[in-house]
């Protein structure tokens, strides 16, 4: 009969720890045979590729992050070169977590409302005037239509209210799916630029990461337990292993 088993070794209370011998560094703690980020990130590469080979995209989504992770933390590579990886692991876990990248997106629309809101909206929207002559022997007029530059005054107490909340609201809203509100701004300006185009991409990154989720989630193998024939009363997990009794 076929069977397929499933055996963990438990240690015994009673073995005594392993100690290097006298004399001999333990490896596990010399700084000398400890692999380093660079040893390990090159391993997780050769997992990664490894399993990419093999169609195995859950196994290597989760090499590459590990491959990432070791870049960003090595020493070795100047602050400036680990800084991408930095902000990248911040906002979105290299791609592979959607809620960092969801939570990311609402800190920076929370953001973008309260600076919008305090210095970003004149204190009404500028009004178009026209000026020109009128010629006493008729004909035509000509007219010079301009309109005022937008002024934000008054303290910021004052500033902070429903309504300009709610037109700030608009504006990121709009800045999300990448399109201009058309609303006259004094320095928000500047603002909703960055905004139009930080927020769409930590969009797409959350979007990218529920992708990758959900490929994830599909095609993870689960192990099926039911019954064993020899003994009804107990169950096994029955995997790809298999001896015959």
């Amino acid at each position: 009969m076929l069977k397929s088993t499933i055996g963990v070794r438990r240690p015994s209370p009673t073995a005594a720890p392993h100690t290097p011998e006298a004399g001999r560094p333990d490896p596990a703690t010399d700084p000398a045979t400890t692999p380093g980020p660079k040893e390990v990130a090159a391993t997780y590469r050769q997992l990664r590729k490894a399993l990419e080979d093999g169609e195995n995209e859950p196994g290597a989504a989760d090499f590459y992050y590990g491959e990432v992770e070791m870049r960003r933390l090595d020493r070795d590579i100047s602050f400036g070169e680990r800084l991408p990886s930095q902000v990248y692991w911040l906002v979105s876990g290299y791609s592979l977590r959607a809620s960092r990248a969801l939570a990311a997106l609402g800190v920076a629309m929370a953001l973008t409302v309260v600076l919008m809101t305090l210095w970003g909206l004149p204190n009404s929207t500028p009004n178009q005037t026209a000026t020109g002559t009128m010629p006493s022997s008729g004909g035509r007029i000509h007219l010079v239509i301009d309109e005022s530059d937008p002024v934000l005054s008054g303290p910021l107490g004052q500033r902070w209210t429903a309504s300009r909340a709610k037109d700030t609201g608009h504006v990121v809203l709009n800045s999300v799916v990448f399109r201009s509100s058309h609303q006259a701004l004094t320095t928000g300006t500047w603002i909703e630029t960055f905004s139009r185009f930080s927020e769409p991409a930590l969009l797409g990154l959350a979007a990218l990461a529920h992708a990758a989720g959900s490929n994830t989630d599909q095609a993870r193998p689960t192990a099926a337990c039911r019954p064993a024939p020899a003994a009804p009363e107990t169950t096994s997990c029955y995997t790809g292993t298999s001896r015959r009794d």
